[in-house]
């Protein structure tokens, strides 16, 4: 294998696999990335074996051949050095070789033979979406996902379309059991991907499908197939492994009797809420939530730190509401919110409280209530 290829290109490329491949694993080619040169391109394959990442990059192939290599180390090789070109050389016994101009690193590869069979032909069909719509989306209920790994079903995001006149809508929900967080956007015609019954998308994957959008251009692909939901933006093939179990009924939650709701600023109650959130610790993070005539008071009150007060001037006359809620949840709702305005729904006794934007957005976190 005899390469040149731009060392930006490259860089860019191994950056993208570190987050998929392994730092911990009984079988270290998972710490390797797979190159293989040929036909004017590099390819760069990744696999936990959960999710598998195809990148191709142009490149000048003057032997095309194939190896695996430690994704950090080459990317900590890269790094250093400051030029536009870099040239790679792969010797008999799977010793591979970097140079540009004085500078050349070696290390040890490992047989192309021993990476685990990645299926790269995908005769799946794609369809079009706003590389914009799905970051917004997915920053919506990316923090309302479950990290305990018991809750297998709750350690990923739900993605449902439905139908909505002629056009389709798609739908993004998260839940740790505390919270759960609900968006959806158009999606375009009817002619959209159809789930029957939803997909849920490991957490790992989810974060994965994040940060493609955020490097690529203004357009993605998206589609599935039994057990597998694929993303594709320019030269790069995410697939990704499905959690096969059963995602809550959420739709209870969501259609569950209206509240007392009051309309607030968004960068106001952010603020409050901090204030509340300076006084929780690992122990409690409770903030209590009154609302009276004109005002809403929060307090907060733990025995290891301290108390605090705040009081926001509002527009609201009816009865005295008041209830407890984590602080760092709401403010996690809150912050997903592109409007200057919110919209806050509390209710009686122990029952959750919602938060949502006051125009319409598609978007509704609802946040169970604690005891006081």
């Amino acid at each position: 294998m005899d390469f040149k290829i731009r060392r930006d290109v490259l860089l860019d490329g191994v950056q993208k696999t570190l987050g998929i491949v392994e730092k911990r694993t009984t079988m270290p080619i998972l710490n390797n990335i797979l190159l293989k040169a040929g036909e004017g391109r590099i390819r760069i394959i990744a696999t936990n074996r959960e999710i598998v990442l195809i990148a191709d990059y142009e490149a000048e192939i003057a032997v095309p051949g194939d190896i695996t290599v430690s994704a950090r180390k080459l990317y900590e090789m890269i790094r250093e050095v400051p030029a536009e070109t870099l040239h790679f050389t792969l010797n008999d016994t799977n010793w591979i070789t970097m140079s540009s101009g004085r500078i050349r690193y070696r290390m040890p590869g490992i047989s192309a033979e021993d990476f685990p069979k990645v299926d790269e032909m995908e005769a799946v069909p794609f369809y079009r979406l706003s590389a914009e719509m799905i970051r917004d989306l997915i920053n919506k209920t990316y923090f309302a996902m479950s990290t305990e790994e018991m809750r297998v079903n709750l350690n990923g995001t739900l993605i449902e379309t439905e139908k909505d006149g002629d056009r389709s809508r798609l739908k993004l929900i998260a839940t740790d059991g505390y919270r759960l967080s609900v968006a959806a956007a158009d999606a375009g015609s009817a002619e959209f991907l159809q789930l029957e019954k939803g997909i849920i998308v490991p957490r790992k994957a989810v974060g994965e499908i994040r940060k493609l959008v955020e490097d690529e251009g203004k357009e993605v692909e998206i589609g599935a197939r039994k057990g597998q939901c694929l993303i594709r933006s320019g030269n790069v093939l995410l697939k990704v492994n499905l959690i096969e179990s059963d995602f809550p009924d959420y739709r209870k939650v969501v259609s569950m009797d209206r509240g007392t709701a009051v309309e607030l600023d968004r960068a106001v109650f952010i603020q409050s809420l901090r204030r509340m959130g300076v006084i929780s610790n690992e122990k409690y993070s409770g903030a209590v939530l009154r609302l009276t005539k004109g005002k809403m008071l929060l307090t907060s009150t733990n025995p290891d730190i301290g108390e605090a007060s705040d009081e926001i001037e509002i527009d609201y006359n009816g009865k005295e509401v008041e209830a407890a809620y984590n602080v760092h949840y709401l403010i996690d709702a809150v912050e997903a919110i592109d409007d200057e305005k919110i919209v806050f729904e509390m209710r009686d006794a122990l029952k959750p409280g919602t938060v949502r934007p006051a125009g319409p957005d598609g978007y509704l976190c609802v946040i169970v209530a604690l005891k006081v």
